[in-house]
Formats: structure tokens, C-alpha cells, sequence
């Protein structure tokens, strides 16, 4: 074989409405991939960029669902063997290919970045991510410490584990439901119970992570492309006539369009309005514009641009690369991880690998098998070897290097990070001390925050709030005065603060927000545990309206000093959370700020790699602000 075996064979020349189709779903996939990768870049303005990822599991759907029903009506089975082994070919070789690489860049880098490595490949391999990133209480939209490598492809897991049982499932409703309608409906039904499921589970101001990873919880944008192809597959809406059919389709499809944007502009994953019926709102609209896109009205022949199609297709090479670059760039470069240039260059260097995978391992292995194309592989080194055997060996010594380093990389990573151990023995700090509800050795990553509703009466009424003696108001404070509250940040210095302040009392938990806090507070006051100084460490995982500052110095009551710890993070919420804190504090008489901005500004030496979380010193800093602000508050 020859060392041109290895380019993609020239594609044959199609039908005009067969390249509509093709080349529409195929340009689709650009805005999905884009969104995704300028949301993971960090980009303010598109706070929900991850719905991307719902468009795809539409499309995926979508197209894998046309494709077995119209394998089945033609053959009169289901050749369930060679689908799977048609997916095997079109996703593993790249899965593969750039597992190796990222655990050998994460074994480089070290740090941080390297715990949990041998969990997260294994998982990867197996394509149950998204379940081992549930078992940990792996974070998504609240993430701290170093960038995880491999953390992406939980949604790949999801759309494996649905080729692999979806098939089985629709021959189960084709065999019971003969009218595609009918069969369309059921579909549409396990994507309705899937959404319920999502919404049921969502926890109000906790995060989020399990209802979004969960294949039961996120399964219903798949199911619903499925649906949208019982009910209009792709061979029909390819082949539709009549301007107001299609004029009709490319109408939903520009309003579906619509719907995506503004809902990528306002979505930010941290609220109920994504979970309780904004995803649901998203999937369908992304239903209309894939069926929309299959056709070959305007907004299919728009999709089928130059441009958009290339991108299209090496969207999931784009998508695999870009997430373990910017991870390793970060990771790397921590103090110039959000500048213009690095993100340029983790956009070059993804583009790079993903053309690269696409045009030397994706189309060669579609097109040859993985026998075939590793017969071309020996066959290509043989042929190098004989006219430049240095090359060669260097090519060889390299390839096994990098596995090399992978292999032992991922067989000695550490389990848990330094801050992950940090943070999980302030848990027991906080535990040992009576605080925070995790329970025995549980893991403070994912735990859901306590959110019953405040006593109506304590919140209503001050003479039923459990109030000190005012004489004793300005005494010397001691640990047994304190309840503090907070996130992740406080729970990385919960150890410094039972050492600055014994007998105190902290409650803080990985992605807790601001919001959170009325209920904790108001549960507290109804049980008589709110002492009679309040420390509020939340805002790190995004902003919150002054209502909720309001509802906080209502519960508190007029008795308590409440000290709002502002906020220290490379994230575009920081400012505007502080500035919320300091108009409390002016609005407010018992409300103080204590500047943890200000006291760690500008040393980096005493915070993660995440610019965020404190280190062991740091978190000595983080209590002995705290401590010289209510001292201050008292002279």
C-alpha cells in the first residue's frame, strides 16, 4: 500500500438533494462545536455555550435514528453488529489518540492536573465518564482547583451509552407499535420522563452536576431527535416538495435558531430556569432547526456553506482536542490562561489536531478498517525506514515514548488533588466541629445544600427571633459566637477558621451559591443554632440579586452582625459580586465586608493554580481577615 492510502478517497459526486443533507446536518454541527469551545474559553457573553452540546445529542439522534429505521424498513432487520461496529470505527481511533496524548501532557504538567487521571481515563475508556464524574462529585459549572483534562467527555459517554441501547429499545417500539406516529409518541414520552426525571432532581442553589451528567437526566435531547426522525426521517425530509412545506420547515428552523441564541446568551447552567424547562425549551428548538437543516429549503442550503461544512466535519475531532488544550495551556500558564493570546493559540493548536485526526486517523479508519489502516501504518514505516531509516526510528521511538509516559502516568497518578485533599479535610474540620452536614467521610463535593424554607414567623417577626442580650452585643467575641456559612473557598480554610475561631460552627459546601443562603440561615434560626455572628462566605459561583443580600439581614435580624466575605477569582462575576456586598454593607447598619479581595490581591504564592482557592497559608490569611474585620467592627 502506498503512503497515499492514508488520504481520504475523493468523495463521490452526490445527488443535489443527497449533499443538501448531508452538507446541512454537517454545517449544523460548526455553531454547535463553536459554542461549546468559546464557552470553555471562558467568554462572558455566552453564559451558555454548553447548550451546544444539546444540539448535538439532537442531531445525534436524529441521524442515527433515520439511519436504523431505514436500514430496518429496507433489509426488514436490524444489523444492530454493524452499526455498532460502524460507530466503533468512527469514534475510538480519535478517543484513543487523544486519551494518550492528554495523559502524557497531564503527566508532564504534574500538579494538580495530574490526580485522578487513572479514574478519569479508565472511565473514558469505558464510556461511563459522566457516571464516574456523578461517583466523585466532580463539579461542572462550579469548578475549582486545576482544569481536568478529560472532563468533556461525559457527554460522549452519554451518546455511546445511547447507541448502544437505543437500538435495542427501537426494535423493542417498532416490533409493539407499527404507525411511525405512534412510534414517534413513545419516543417522545421517554424524553419526557427523562426531562421530568432532570427537573425532579434538581436541587434549587445546590450544583447541578448530577442532573447534567446523568444519562437519565440528559437523555432527552437524544431521544427527541429520535422522535423528530420517526416522525420525519431523514430520507423524507431530504426529498420534501411544495414551497409551503418548506417554507414551513425553514420558518421553525429560523425560530429554533433564535431560541438557541438567546437562550445561549442567558442560560448560565446555575439556576432552575435551565432545568426546570429551559433545556426542554432548547432541545425542541433545536429539533426544528436539525429537521430544518436535513431539508433542502434555505436554511438547509445556507447550513451547506463551504466553510461551516468543513468545520462540520471535524466537529468532533474540534471537540475531543479543544477542551485537554485549554485544560493544558491553563494548567501550564495559570497566570496568562485567560489572555487573548493563549486563547488564540489554544484555538490554533486545536484546529490543528482536530484537521490532523480528522484527514490521517478518522476518514482513513472509516474507510479501511483498523486492520486495514494498521497494514498501511506498517506498510508507510516500512517504506520511510528504507529511504530515511533515522526518520524512522525517531517516528517509532517517539510514538512509543508518548505511550510510555501516558502508560506510567496514568498507572502512578495520584487519586486526589492538593486542594481536593485540602478541601476534604476541612470537611472533617467542620464535621469534627458540629457544621457542616456532609456526614461521615462523605465528600464535599457534590452534597446538596440544605434549603428548607425559613421559620415565617423568626423571618417576620423580631420578637420571636432568638436574639442575645443587647449588653453583651459589643463583648469580645469567641468561636462559640460564630455560624458561618459559605462554599468551596471557606471549606478550603474551614481548618484555619475552627484554629482562628474554636467552637465555631461552618457549614460550606463545593458549589453552594448565594442564594442558598436565606434557607440554611432561616432553618437555623427555627432550630436556635444561628449565633449571634454571621459569616457568609458564597459568591464565588456567580452573581445574585440585593434581594438576596436583603433576605439574609432580615433572618439575621437586628441583633446579629452579619460579615459577608467578598470574592477573589479569574471569573467576570467577581467585581459584580463585590459591589453587591459593599452596598449592604452601606445600606445595612449590622452588615460588614471583609475584604478577602483585597488581602490576597496581587499573591498568587498563597492560591491554587485556580487563582481561587487558598492554599494552607492562604487559608490562614482567609481567617485572619475575617478575624481582624470583626475585631474592627467591635473597637
Amino acid at each position: 500500500m502506498s503512503i497515499e492510502s492514508l488520504q481520504p478517497a475523493p468523495e463521490p459526486a452526490p445527488e443535489p438533494v443527497e449533499a443538501a443533507r448531508v452538507r446541512g446536518l454537517d454545517g449544523l454541527r460548526a455553531p454547535a462545536v463553536a459554542s461549546v469551545v468559546v464557552y470553555h474559553l471562558g467568554a462572558p457573553w455566552l453564559p451558555g455555550g454548553f447548550l451546544g452540546v444539546d444540539l448535538f445529542f439532537v442531531i445525534s439522534g436524529y441521524l442515527i435514528t433515520s439511519l436504523l429505521t431505514a436500514e430496518c424498513r429496507r433489509s426488514g432487520r436490524f444489523r444492530m453488529r454493524a452499526f455498532w461496529v460502524r460507530r466503533a470505527r468512527r469514534l475510538l481511533p480519535a478517543l484513543w489518540a487523544m486519551l494518550t496524548a492528554a495523559a502524557c501532557a497531564a503527566t508532564l504538567t504534574g500538579g494538580d492536573a495530574w490526580a485522578g487521571l487513572r479514574g478519569n481515563a479508565v472511565a473514558a475508556l469505558t464510556y461511563s465518564s459522566n457516571w464516574w464524574q456523578i461517583a466523585q462529585h466532580d463539579t461542572y459549572f462550579a469548578q475549582f482547583g486545576a482544569k481536568p483534562v478529560l472532563q468533556h467527555l461525559w457527554s460522549l459517554a452519554v451518546e455511546e451509552q445511547f447507541y448502544l441501547l437505543w437500538p435495542l429499545l427501537l426494535w423493542v417500539v417498532m416490533a409493539a407499535v407499527r404507525r411511525q406516529r405512534h412510534q414517534a409518541v413513545c419516543a417522545a414520552a421517554l424524553a419526557a420522563v427523562s426531562f421530568t426525571a432532570m427537573g425532579l432532581l434538581y436541587t434549587p442553589d445546590a450544583d447541578p452536576s448530577r442532573v447534567y451528567y446523568g444519562t437519565d437526566t440528559h437523555g432527552g435531547a437524544l431521544l427527541l431527535g429520535a422522535a423528530a426522525a420517526l416522525l420525519l426521517p431523514l430520507g423524507r425530509a431530504a426529498t420534501l416538495r411544495g414551497t409551503d412545506r418548506l417554507r414551513t420547515m425553514d420558518l421553525l428552523g429560523a425560530a429554533g435558531l433564535v431560541v438557541l441564541a438567546c437562550a445561549a446568551a442567558l442560560f448560565d447552567g446555575t439556576g432552575a430556569v435551565a432545568f426546570r424547562g429551559g433545556l426542554v425549551v432548547a432541545c425542541l428548538a433545536s429539533v426544528a432547526l436539525t429537521v430544518a437543516a436535513a431539508g433542502p429549503g434555505l436554511l438547509g442550503r445556507a447550513l451547506s456553506w463551504g466553510p461551516l461544512v468543513w468545520v462540520g466535519r471535524r466537529s468532533y475531532g474540534i471537540y475531543l482536542w479543544h477542551w485537554p488544550v485549554i485544560a493544558t495551556l491553563a494548567n501550564t500558564l495559570p497566570d496568562a490562561a485567560t489572555t487573548a493570546p493563549v486563547r488564540i493559540a489554544a484555538l490554533a493548536v486545536t484546529a490543528v489536531l482536530a484537521t490532523a485526526s480528522y484527514r490521517w486517523l478518522e476518514e482513513p479508519v472509516i474507510r479501511l478498517g483498523m486492520r486495514g489502516y494498521l497494514r498501511v501504518l506498517r506498510a508507510r514505516h516500512r517504506a520511510l525506514a528504507a529511504v530515511r531509516p533515522r526518520q524512522a526510528h525517531a517516528v517509532a521511538l517517539t510514538g512509543v515514548g508518548v505511550v510510555g509516559v501516558a502508560l506510567v502516568g496514568v498507572a502512578r497518578a495520584p487519586s486526589d488533588s492538593g486542594l481536593q485533599a485540602q478541601i476534604e479535610a476541612g470537611a472533617r474540620a467542620a464535621a469534627a466541629a458540629g457544621g457542616a452536614p456532609h456526614g461521615e467521610g462523605a465528600p464535599p463535593r457534590g452534597a446538596a445544600p440544605v434549603t428548607t424554607d425559613m421559620h415565617p414567623r423568626a423571618a417576620d417577626d423580631p420578637d420571636e427571633q432568638d436574639r442575645p442580650d443587647q449588653d453583651d452585643a459589643s463583648a469580645t467575641f469567641d468561636g462559640k459566637d460564630i455560624t458561618a456559612v459559605g462554599d468551596s473557598v471557606m471549606l478550603a480554610s474551614a481548618g484555619a477558621l475552627e484554629k482562628q475561631f474554636p467552637g465555631a460552627e461552618v457549614d460550606a459546601e463545593v458549589g453552594r451559591q448565594m442564594a442558598a443562603a436565606p434557607g440554611l440561615l432561616g432553618q437555623l434560626l427555627a432550630q436556635g443554632r444561628l449565633r449571634r455572628t454571621v459569616v457568609i462566605g458564597l459568591g464565588a459561583n456567580g452573581p445574585f440579586p440585593d434581594s438576596v443580600l436583603d433576605r439574609i439581614v432580615r433572618i439575621a435580624g437586628p441583633a446579629r452582625t452579619v460579615a459577608f466575605v467578598n470574592v477573589h477569582l479569574p471569573r467576570p462575576w467577581q467585581n459584580e459580586v463585590n459591589a453587591a456586598l459593599a452596598r449592604a454593607a452601606r445600606t445595612h447598619p449590622t452588615v460588614l465586608v471583609v475584604d478577602w479581595n483585597g488581602t490576597v490581591a496581587g499573591r498568587d504564592d498563597q492560591l491554587w493554580s485556580d487563582h481561587t482557592h487558598p492554599r494552607p497559608s492562604g487559608a490562614a490569611l482567609y481567617a485572619g481577615a475575617v478575624d481582624s474585620a470583626l475585631r474592627a467592627r467591635q473597637r
